[in-house]
C-alpha cells in the first residue's frame, strides 16, 4: 500500500487537484483512498442526530453504519492527534492513499502552486517535496515541475514514482528537467548565433537599415548610419591653452634673470589679425587665441612677474608648454564617429566642432508589444479573484524605451488561438520586432509557439536557461519575433539578455553581447550543469573598501523585488557546478544597459 501526498499553500488549488488524481487512478483501475488534513474543527456529524448525542454522552468512539457506507468517529478528548503513519493503519487493504495535507510527514509529495507565497515553496521548508504541480510557464526551483492542467502526465508521475506502474522500481526522472537530454532544450550560445546569422542575413538582404537626417541636438542615443569625418583639422590652428604669456624659448635662454620685455599687443580668442612675435620679446596671450608667429612656448600669468613693462619668467618653465598644435585632435578628413555608433553627449560635441549641423542616423527599432492570458487585465480594472495586473506590458514597455525603441503598445491578447495568430500577423506588416509575454509554454492554453509555427518560422525554443526556460525566437514575415516568459523576473532578464543584442544588431549598432566586468561573489553559489543562469545580484561595500556582489533573501523566479534591489546580473556558464563565496565571477551591470547608476 503506497502513500504520496499533495500539499501546497492556501487556495492553489489542492483539493481539485486531488479530486482529478483519484478520478484518474480510479478510471487506471487501481484502488485507490485518501486523508484529509484539517487545521480547523473539522466536524463530519450533525448536533441532533443520535450519532451526535452518543458522543456528547461521552462515547470514546461512535460507528455509525447504513447500506451504503459506514463510519467510524473518533473523539481524541484530549489526547495527541495521531501521526499519519497511525491514521493509513486503519485502511483497508487498497493500492495507494493520496494524503491531502500533513506537509510535515516523511511521504512523499506533490506541492500545488498556481499562485506564488511571498514565504517561498513549501519545498524548501518541508521534507520529501518530489515535483510541482503548476501552471506556470518555469519555476525557479530545481523539482520536477509538471503541468497541473495534464492530469495523464500528473498520475503518471505518482504512478512511477510509487513504483505501481509494471515494471517501475524507481521514481520517474525529472518531466521537466532542462539538464534532461531528452528535452533538447537550446543552450543560450546557440540561440544568440542563430538571432545574429537571422539578422545579418535580413541586413545584408534588405541593402541596407531605414535611417533619415536630423537636426544635431535630435540625434541623442541614435545610431550613425555612415562614418562621419571633419573637413578640416581641429583644431584649426596653433592656439594657446592657458591666459600667461608667449615667447621663443630660446630668446628665454639667452636672457641672464629670464626676464624679456612686453610687446604692446596682445593675442586673444577671435581676433583677426595674426601677430609676429618680435624677436627678443615676450607677448600676452589668452586662451584659445592664434599662436603670433615665432612663439613656442606659453607660461601661464600666476607663474610670472611682472615690472616696469617686463615680464620674468621662473628658471624651470619648460619649452614647448601651454598651447595646442594645428590637428591634435583631428586630422581633416578623419573618421571622428563610425557608423553604428550610438550618439553621446561627447560626440555630439564632436560633431559640432566639425562643423555638422544634421547628421544621418538610423531609424529606431519599431517594436509591437503584446501581452497574452485571460488573466490578466489592465490597470484600473476590478479584478476578478482569479486576475492579475499586467505587469509586463508596462515594464517591458518602459525597459524597451530605454533601449531606444519605438514602441507600439497594442494590449492583452486573449489565450485564443486566432486572435493570437491575427494580432502577430498585423502586427508584421509595420513593426520590426514583435515581443510579447507569455502563451510561449506547452499548456493547453500556451498559443504563441504554435502560432508562430504556423505563421512564420522557428529559430529557437525553449531554452536551458534561468530564468526564462520558454522563451521563442523566430520571424512573421520580415518581422522578427521574441516569446518572453509569463513571469515579469524572466520576461525582463530575457529582454536584457536575448533583446538587447537583437535590437542593437537591428539599430546599425552590429551584433553585441552586454559587457561584463569581473566582480567578486559574496555568496557561494550551487547549480546543476547543462544550463546557463543569471543570478540578481547587488553590489555591497565592505568596511575594508571591497565591493562584494550579494542577493536578496527572495530570489525566486516570481520575486520582482529581486530586480528592484539589484544593480545587475550575475552570468555562471552551462559548465559551471559550484561557485564558492569570494570567487571572481562575470557581472553585467544594469548601467550596461543605461539602467540605474553606473
Amino acid at each position: 500500500m503506497q502513500v504520496f501526498g499533495i500539499v501546497g499553500w492556501k487556495n492553489n488549488g489542492k483539493t481539485t487537484l486531488v479530486e482529478r488524481l483519484i478520478s484518474q487512478l480510479t478510471h487506471l483501475g487501481y484502488k485507490v483512498s485518501s486523508v484529509k488534513h484539517a487545521h480547523h474543527n473539522v466536524d463530519i456529524d450533525q448536533p441532533g442526530r443520535d450519532s451526535y448525542r452518543h458522543r456528547v454522552a461521552g462515547a470514546h468512539e461512535t460507528l455509525v453504519a447504513t447500506d451504503q457506507r459506514w463510519a467510524l468517529m473518533h473523539e481524541l478528548r484530549g489526547e495527541q492527534e495521531p501521526s499519519l503513519a497511525q491514521l493509513t493503519n486503519l485502511f483497508s487493504p487498497c493500492d495507494i492513499i493520496i494524503v491531502e495535507g500533513y506537509k510535515g510527514s516523511a511521504h512523499p509529495k506533490l506541492e500545488v502552486v498556481r499562485n506564488l507565497n511571498k514565504r517561498g515553496f513549501l519545498a524548501y521548508q518541508m521534507p520529501n517535496i518530489v515535483a510541482i504541480a503548476t501552471d506556470k510557464d518555469a519555476l525557479d526551483i530545481d523539482l520536477p515541475q509538471l503541468d497541473i492542467n495534464n492530469i495523464e502526465q500528473v498520475t503518471n508521475f505518482v504512478l512511477q514514482h510509487t513504483g505501481l506502474i509494471p515494471g517501475s522500481t524507481t521514481p520517474a526522472t525529472n518531466t521537466n528537467d532542462c539538464y534532461s537530454p531528452d528535452q533538447q532544450l537550446l543552450p543560450a550560445s546557440t540561440v544568440w548565433q542563430r538571432m545574429q546569422t537571422q539578422v545579418e542575413s535580413a541586413i545584408t538582404s534588405q541593402q541596407t537599415l531605414a535611417n533619415l537626417w536630423l537636426p544635431l541636438d535630435q540625434c541623442m542615443n541614435r545610431r550613425l548610419a555612415a562614418d562621419l569625418t571633419t573637413p578640416y583639422d581641429s583644431p584649426r590652428f596653433d592656439n594657446v591653452a592657458v591666459d600667461g604669456y608667449a615667447f621663443n624659448y630660446d630668446h628665454l635662454n639667452q636672457t641672464q634673470d629670464f626676464t624679456l620685455p612686453l610687446m604692446a599687443v596682445e593675442a586673444n580668442a577671435g581676433g583677426s589679425a595674426k601677430l609676429t612675435l618680435q624677436a627678443g620679446h615676450c607677448i600676452r596671450v589668452l586662451t584659445g587665441a592664434r599662436m603670433p608667429a615665432g612663439t613656442n612656448t606659453v607660461v601661464m600669468q600666476e607663474d610670472v612677474i611682472l615690472a616696469n613693462n617686463c615680464v620674468c619668467f621662473p628658471k624651470d618653465c619648460k619649452a614647448h608648454d601651454n598651447w595646442r598644435p594645428q590637428g591634435e585632435d583631428v586630422i581633416a578628413g578623419e573618421i571622428i564617429i563610425h557608423q553604428g555608433q550610438q550618439i553621446r553627449p561627447q560626440d555630439i560635441g564632436l560633431a559640432a566642432a566639425a562643423g555638422h549641423a544634421q547628421l544621418n542616423v538610423y531609424d529606431k527599432v519599431k517594436v509591437a508589444l503584446f501581452s497574452t492570458g485571460n488573466e490578466v487585465y489592465e490597470l484600473g480594472e476590478e479584478l476578478p479573484e482569479d486576475g492579475i495586473y499586467d505587469v509586463n506590458r508596462h515594464l517591458l514597455k518602459a525597459l524597451l524605451t530605454s533601449l531606444h525603441c519605438d514602441v507600439t503598445d497594442l494590449g492583452i491578447l486573449a489565450d485564443d488561438y486566432d486572435t493570437v495568430r491575427a494580432a502577430l500577423d498585423a502586427a508584421s506588416a509595420s513593426h520590426q520586432l514583435i515581443i510579447t509575454s507569455g502563451g510561449a509554454s506547452t499548456g493547453s492554453h500556451d498559443h504563441v509557439a504554435a502560432v508562430l509555427k504556423d505563421l512564420g518560422e522557428v529559430h529557437a525554443w525553449r531554452l536551458a536557461i534561468k530564468p526564462g526556460r520558454p522563451l521563442a525566437f523566430g520571424k512573421v514575415g520580415n518581422a522578427f519575433f521574441l516569446g518572453l516568459p509569463g513571469n515579469p523576473v524572466a520576461a525582463n532578464v530575457c529582454t536584457l539578455m536575448f533583446g538587447q543584442p537583437l535590437i542593437r544588431a537591428l539599430s546599425g549598432g552590429g551584433w553585441h553581447r552586454p559587457k561584463s566586468y569581473p566582480q567578486k561573489l559574496g555568496f557561494g553559489v550551487q547549480k546543476k550543469v547543462g544550463r546557463r543562469e543569471w543570478l540578481r545580484v547587488f553590489q555591497e561595500h565592505q568596511n575594508n573598501g571591497e565591493i562584494l556582489l550579494k542577493r536578496s533573501a527572495s530570489h525566486g523566479s516570481g520575486i520582482l523585488t529581486s530586480m528592484t534591489r539589484a544593480d545587475g546580473l550575475v552570468e555562471l556558464d552551462e559548465t559551471t557546478t559550484s561557485v564558492p563565496e569570494g570567487s571572481l565571477v562575470s557581472f553585467i551591470p544594469f548601467a550596461s544597459f543605461g539602467m540605474g547608476d553606473a
